[in-house]
């Protein structure tokens, strides 16, 4: 039985709420986030767009259908959910920040075309899921990030190196609580997305290993346990110096372009 089978069955008040309740702007922004999410919808799915008023002629797409399940799963986290999608903008707002300005100072920390390029779309991907936690419900609690080295991160390319693997090893441990959480919260579809951004991020820190010149580039068998909830993620990175601006250390998140046409599956 696929999940949305599974919504089916059960018509549970989340999913009411949702149909009923679902602004179309929010509706439109996910449903432009997840446009390519491919499933064999229900017939009878197919048909409750009838029921979404004006956004009635969206929601024929897979895509709005999909982002109507995620809006449902959203709802029934209540506001739990949205703390977590804001922990989550917050963090992909601060990582945004350290992989832009790396590829600013990239001639002063010693990365060649290949190196910049690749944190480049790292940007875009933190961007990417930035935005897709805001099209949820999160909310930035600060736009202004500190780093643990200060200004010389952004210098001295073992100080922006250091920073990038903290970081990644951080972001990691917080999703695997995160996906501990929703799961326990009878979220399937919000852990499963947990899952998504583990994936990417795991493959930021080894981008980070192989221009550090790691030997071997990827050395985790499994990823360590860190949290032990996704709500301990805001304590565990302002204690790693990531959450404290100052005069000398006062970042602002300036987003990125997406324009970068080698990053694909842009959708969860």
């Amino acid at each position: 039985m696929d999940y949305v089978d599974h919504l089916d069955r059960t018509d549970s008040p989340g999913i009411r709420r949702a149909i009923e309740e679902v602004p179309a702007p929010a509706l439109a922004a996910t449903n432009s986030l997840m446009a390519s999410f491919a499933r064999p919808w229900s017939r009878r799915w197919l048909l409750r767009g009838a029921v979404a008023g004006a956004t009635g002629a969206a929601l024929t797409s897979a895509g709005a259908l999909g982002a109507l399940a995620v809006h449902a799963e959203a709802l029934e986290g209540g506001d739990t959910l949205k703390t977590f999608f804001s922990i989550i903008a917050t963090g992909e707002e601060l990582f945004v920040t350290l992989y832009r300005l790396g590829v600013a100072n990239a001639e002063r920390l010693g990365f060649n075309f290949a190196q910049k390029d690749a944190l480049a779309a790292i940007a875009v991907e933190e961007q990417i899921h930035r935005d897709f936690a805001v099209a949820n419900g999160g909310t930035p609690v600060t736009n202004n990030f500190s780093f643990p080295h200060g200004a010389e991160t952004f210098t001295n390319r073992e100080f922006f190196l250091a920073t990038q693997q903290l970081a990644e090893e951080l972001t990691n441990g917080a999703l695997l609580a995160f996906i501990k959480d929703t799961a326990s919260m009878g979220l399937p579809r919000i852990a499963q997305i947990g899952g998504q951004l583990m994936q990417v991020e795991g493959g930021h820190r080894v981008v980070g290993r192989v221009i550090l010149g790691a030997n071997p580039w990827d050395n985790w068998a499994f990823g360590p346990v860190a949290l032990e909830h996704f709500t301990d993620v805001p304590a565990a990175v302002t204690a790693a110096g990531f959450l404290s601006p100052r005069e000398g250390n006062n970042f602002p998140f300036v987003p990125v372009s997406l324009e970068f046409p080698g990053v694909i599956n842009r959708h969860p």
